[in-house]
């Protein structure tokens, strides 16, 4: 996999908006905390567009994405906000420019299938974590300190959780560590950026969405024979995700009837997605997870 190298101080983050737009106020003081972590930060030429509820039209907000890959001045990339909008842009991504200048890429929710075409059609490891508007407007340190874990350290380490993970299934699992957002995953199937699961570790996480959604999503999964092809599962957060009906399963009871029959080790509690605080997760480096021991362990630094 291609790796971005890795960010000290000085060094300049560009933010790009591939989905919705966000208010210019909360961009520039997302801009200020920033540089306040010691960064320089340069903005995509179309932040403050509009076009109906997106971040400028899709031309413009691809533009912005790929002049960053192409921009020796940035070392960084991280997307603005997500909301709705990766999906009309994607096949617009210059793939093999990108090849030649791999770079540190970060963000989660509809950020996902962007994630999903850097991994796979690029090879490039991408980062799960924080963005501008939703989290350095008003960030916690502990999601601070896991995102430079994850892009200024080479070394191998544990993904430190801030609260206690759980396991659903006992053992072991290694694998390289894929997913996101399970509904934008599941609008990537049949097309060229439909996730790879063979071998993987599969990440997922959700918000506001009712359980029978994320039961047709498993589900789904579970009668192409995807799910089958994993080695092992990651539940991150599945934020105000609850039964439509006082007659549904609850969300746990849901996930233990579509997933503990696989047979592989599952590890939930991993607070990662749409929450506070917010662990970053490199994507497309192998891990570990031990069920046994509740640890999760990048057994490869995400940068160079």
């Amino acid at each position: 996999m291609l790796k971005g190298k890795k960010l000290k101080k000085g060094d300049t983050i560009g933010i790009a908006a591939p989905a919705n737009s966000g208010f210019k106020d909360k961009v520039l003081r997302s801009k200020e905390k920033l540089e306040s972590l010691g960064y320089k930060v340069k903005l995509g030429k179309h932040i403050f567009d509009t076009w109906h509820s997106f971040a400028g039209t899709d031309k413009s907000r691809v533009s912005d994405i790929n002049d960053f890959f192409k921009d020796l001045e940035v070392d960084a990339i991280m997307c603005l906000r997500g909301g709705y909008g990766s999906i009309r842009i994607v096949e617009d991504l210059d793939i093999e420019m990108i090849k030649k200048n791999p770079k540190i890429f970060i963000g989660y929710s509809d950020i996902t299938t962007l994630h999903s075409a850097l991994n796979q059609r690029v090879g490039l490891v991408t980062f799960h974590g924080p963005m501008a508007i939703p989290n350095f407007f008003d960030i916690e340190k502990f999601t601070i300190d896991s995102l430079r874990e994850s892009v200024e350290k080479i070394q191998p380490r544990e993904i430190i959780n801030p609260i206690e993970l759980k396991s659903m299934a006992g053992g072991k699992a290694v694998g390289v560590v894929a997913g996101g957002n399970l509904t934008t995953l599941m609008g990537d199937m049949g097309t060229p950026n439909e996730l790879d699961f063979k071998g993987k570790i599969l990440f997922i996480e959700e918000i506001r969405e009712p359980v029978y959604k994320i039961d047709r999503a498993l589900t789904q999964l579970l009668n192409s024979g995807k799910l089958h092809q994993l080695n092992g599962i990651i539940l991150g957060d599945f934020n105000n995700c609850i039964p439509a009906s006082e007659y549904d399963m609850s969300l746990m009871d849901l996930v233990e009837d579509r997933l503990k029959g696989l047979g592989i080790p599952i590890i939930y509690n991993f607070k990662s997605g749409h929450c506070r605080p917010m662990v970053t997760l490199p994507l497309g480096i192998e891990v570990e997870i031990d069920c046994d021991r509740l640890t999760i362990r990048s057994l490869e630094g995400a940068v160079r």
